[in-house]
């Protein structure tokens, strides 16, 4: 079962979405709102979680967590259903260790 960690400048909507299908979630914002990034893939590494986040700055770090898998959601539409539509979409098609995914228009389109 995937297991994720959404960060703070994602929407509630989306993480409420994943705990509708029965995901594992745990939310920064119930820890630490302040929680630097390298903090969020340091608690994601140890629990072996997958982070979705806004922030690009993951993608930068990412190459020091390379064992860390990132959804990194890059849409000029802020709303929540666009990520949510996305998520529907490559979801089913997630495997344990992917690595990075940039979700973007042209990826769920």
């Amino acid at each position: 079962m995937l297991r994720f960690f959404v960060d703070q400048n994602v929407p509630n909507k989306v993480s409420s979405f994943l705990m509708d299908l029965a995901y594992d979630v745990r939310l920064v914002r119930d820890i630490d709102s302040e929680m630097s990034d390298s903090t969020v893939l340091a608690i994601a590494q140890k629990e072996n979680r997958i982070v979705i986040t806004n922030d690009k700055d993951f993608l930068r770090l990412s190459l020091s967590y390379s064992d860390v898998d990132i959804i990194v959601f890059a849409f000029k539409n802020q709303s929540a259903q666009c990520r949510i539509e996305s998520l529907k979409k490559i979801l089913p098609k997630l495997k344990n260790s992917f690595g990075v995914i940039v979700l973007n228009q042209l990826t769920v389109n």
